[in-house]
């Protein structure tokens, strides 16, 4: 079979991002909600791109000059893309009704300030033949979309009434932005009506009510680029509306970005144009992979409080450990609960150990790096309300954690707390897993019925990591563990494996088939647990396993400690 040809695609934006006489639209400001778009046509498709700037819009006799100029620039394409965005406006007239998109001088009230729409389907629809796709986004106090489609007879339209303060992923922009990066990613061709109708439904998902009108001519698009392409499961969490997996997705291509420059690229427009601010400020961090800042350097920046430093000197904090008996214990779920990798509910055996009540905090990570050295968790530098609260440390790697473990056995040693006998580690998922679930294999530590009253998750609502405790008594497991589900994922001693999808480590768990044996090799990744603040309910629980890089670090990830025999852990 020959190859197929990429269609090429000729785009033509036309979005006001300043009015004089009308509201700001938040999400059209600056160009950001289509910036998403445009950087999915320049990286995977055949595309020529020509934004009209506000500059251009001064009157509608100017705007349908500028729009004509930029289709005939695109008249060698074989589909013209017109992306339409902002202030839209109906006015009845005795003939008819009237719509109008607003230039950036329109005045409320007078029709002639604005683009009428019949005039600008004049316009950009070619000669018979050429496929012609509308994406608009347009706000109105009436029924616009139902007039604008009849106005682009013959053209595939998909339009959406929207508000100031919709949020952008919910606009048909950000809906066909995805869509076209699951194209490119399959490497498929796909008929414009079902792509169209992907985006829609992607729309309607994210809480938008958008309008599809199928065009009359025959329209496939294929991407340029099929072959330069991310794994499914980073591609899944780049494309995914909830900010918390586009972190985990900064995290993977972070890891990407050195032996692949589409992952790089993938990164930087995160950095540059992500909706959320938190992805954006992690994408830059991580873009830019900046030295951590060292203690000295934020105690002479005044970002760590002097007082909360020479604590840390004096009285150093350190995690509070609670007994577990050991014995039988319940692990994983039968289908068709959990993924394959949690499967099946089996029974280990561990010997006794103790875990931390709460996952480590700031002033207890600090007592660490006051007292050994070392570089200090990105966030610090910039961020100094972490200490009123305690916050739980995020931002730190596997290795950190283990260097923190090292550390306070030493220290617990010195001050008599911990048995010579006794070591800190983190714990084996195995130990996690048994606590969270109370040793039965219960789903959560409160019971088997998910709760977002006892847990920091999504369905929670705060959306940001909170200090331990706060959920406490309510989602404690019977030893008095807290917030064991949600608010930061915890990092386990158990190896995952070298694979970012298929765990070379699954279940039933062993303890002797090499998961515990720490590796050194590059690319290593280790079980986490438990979920963070923007888990979904049936991700955050006590049996769902995930993975990171040993290097990685990333803003919703902690971890705690356990103490256990220095010569055994699990039998």
């Amino acid at each position: 079979m020959a190859p197929r040809i990429p269609v090429s695609i000729g785009a033509l934006f036309l979005a006001p991002t300043t009015y004089r006489h009308l509201p700001a639209i938040g999400w059209a400001a600056h160009g950001e909600m289509q910036a998403e778009l445009r950087w999915q046509l320049d990286h995977h498709f055949d595309s020529k791109i020509i934004v009209i700037a506000d500059r251009r819009l001064g009157n509608p006799a100017a705007a349908r000059r500028a729009i004509d100029d930029a289709r005939k620039a695109l008249g060698g394409q074989d589909v013209l893309l017109v992306c339409l965005a902002g202030h839209a406006v109906t006015f009845t007239r005795r003939d008819g009704d009237i719509t109008a998109l607003a230039l950036p001088g329109s005045v409320p009230g007078r029709p002639n300030s604005m683009l009428r729409i019949d005039e600008l389907s004049a316009v950009v629809l070619p000669e018979a033949g050429k496929p012609v796709i509308v994406c608009a986004d347009l706000v109105s106090t009436r029924d616009t979309v139902g007039a604008f489609a009849p106005a682009f007879a013959g053209a595939f339209v998909l339009a959406s009434p929207s508000a100031a303060d919709t949020r952008p992923e919910s606009t048909c922009h950000d809906g066909l932005a995805a869509v076209l990066g699951d194209l490119a990613a399959s490497g498929t061709q796909q008929a414009v009506p079902h792509l169209l109708d992907l985006a829609r439904q992607r729309v309607v998902a994210a809480g938008g009510s958008p309008h599809l009108a199928v065009g009359a001519s025959q329209a496939a698009i294929t991407s340029r680029y099929a072959s330069e392409q991310l794994p499914d499961y980073v591609r899944e969490d780049l494309t995914s509306p909830d900010p918390g997996s586009r972190l985990d997705a900064v995290t993977e291509l972070a890891a990407l970005a050195a032996s692949t420059p589409f992952a790089r690229a993938s990164l930087l427009r995160l950095a540059a144009s992500d909706h959320a601010e938190a992805v954006r400020g992690y994408a830059d961090t991580m873009s830019r992979q900046d030295r951590q800042p060292s203690l000295r350097q934020l105690l002479a920046d005044g970002v760590i409080p002097r007082e909360v430093h020479e604590a840390a000197l004096k009285e150093p904090a350190v995690p509070d450990l609670l007994p577990h008996t050991g014995g039988e214990v319940i692990l994983g779920v039968d289908a068709p609960d959990g993924q394959d990798d949690c499967r099946p509910r089996h029974t280990v055996r561990l010997q006794p150990y103790r875990l931390a009540r709460t996952v480590v905090t700031n002033r207890q990570y600090l007592a660490f790096l006051a007292a050994e050295g070392g570089p200090c968790p990105d966030h610090w530098q910039a961020d100094d309300s972490l200490w009123r609260d305690d916050l739980p440390v995020v931002m730190v790697s596997w290795l950190d954690a283990s260097r923190y473990c090292a550390w306070l056995t030493r220290h617990l040693h010195h001050t008599r707390a911990l048995a010579p006998d006794q070591r800190i580690v983190l714990p084996s998922e195995a130990q996690w897993e048994a606590s969270a679930g109370n040793d039965r294999g219960g789903r959560h530590p409160w019971g088997d019925v998910p709760d977002p009253r006892r847990a920091n998750i999504r369905a929670t609502g705060i959306g940001a990591v909170v200090a331990p405790g706060r959920f406490s008594p309510d989602g404690d497991n019977e030893a008095g563990c807290q917030d064991l589900i949600g608010n930061v994922w915890e990092w386990t001693r158990s190896l995952w494996g070298h694979s970012g999808h298929q765990p070379t480590f699954g279940y039933p768990y062993r303890h002797d088939d090499g998961r515990e044996m720490a590796s050194t090799r590059p690319g290593e990744r280790y079980v986490i647990r438990g979920g963070a603040f923007y888990y979904a309910t049936e991700c955050a629980n006590s049996f769902t396993r995930n993975r990171m890089l040993a290097t990685d670090r990333h803003p919703a990830g902690g971890f705690r400690v356990a103490s256990t025999n220095a010569r055994e852990t699990t039998s």
